[in-house]
């Protein structure tokens, strides 16, 4: 569970730091308004196990993922965003044990950010969506899809007079686990890194 948390822990330090560091202005290309595309990669896992007494789990896994959206000013951004996660059922799991998960997330958020003069952007995520998860060693599993919630915080930074910018980031996904004989709310979570750039900066 530390280790799954430890992303998330590290922004949840860095977010208070940043945000006390009021900027008097916004770089050129984080006023606005701009078409921003962006892509990442990086690991995937459940916060929380299929069944109360532990023995159903799924392995960390890798993940990819990107999108589009407007940035209507320094402040907020609108986006879709896709991003696929494979995994594996836990060797010693009582469920779908060492079987190959594909997951597939897609949806829309809104991005609260936080440009500061140094460049750093702190931010929000809040969206929703779906998720269609499949089981790829399994040919009597049905595939099905859910909808999922959505909420994470990340840092961007963008590269001075260039629409440029990195980032990393941690994303939750929140949806409802009911096949194999299970019945539970899964989290999964998502800690990656990426690449932005911004149109019209």
């Amino acid at each position: 569970m530390l280790t799954r948390l430890t992303l998330i822990g590290a922004l949840a330090l860095v977010l208070p730091t940043l945000a006390s560091a009021q900027a008097q202005a916004a770089a050129p290309h984080e006023a606005g308004p701009a078409v921003v595309v962006f892509a990442n990669g990086g690991g995937g896992s459940p916060l929380n196990n299929l069944n109360d007494a532990g023995t159903a789990d799924f392995k960390t896994g890798w993940s990819v993922g990107g999108g589009a959206g407007i940035q209507i000013n320094q402040y907020l951004a609108i986006r879709g965003v896709f991003d696929y996660l494979r995994n594996k059922g836990e060797v010693n799991s009582i469920a779908f044990p060492g079987q190959r998960f594909n997951n597939y997330f897609y949806g829309g958020d809104l991005q609260l950010r936080y440009p500061t003069a140094s460049g750093f952007a702190p931010y929000l995520l809040a969206g929703a969506g779906a998720v269609t998860i499949d089981n790829k060693d399994d040919a009597t599993f049905k595939r099905f899809t859910k909808f999922a919630g959505k909420g994470g915080l990340g840092l961007e930074y963008a590269f001075p007079n260039t629409g440029a910018g990195i980032f990393l980031q941690g994303t939750s996904y929140i949806y409802k686990f009911d096949r194999g004989g299970f019945n539970t709310t899964q989290y999964d979570i998502l800690w990656t890194a990426g690449l932005s750039y911004r149109f019209g900066h």
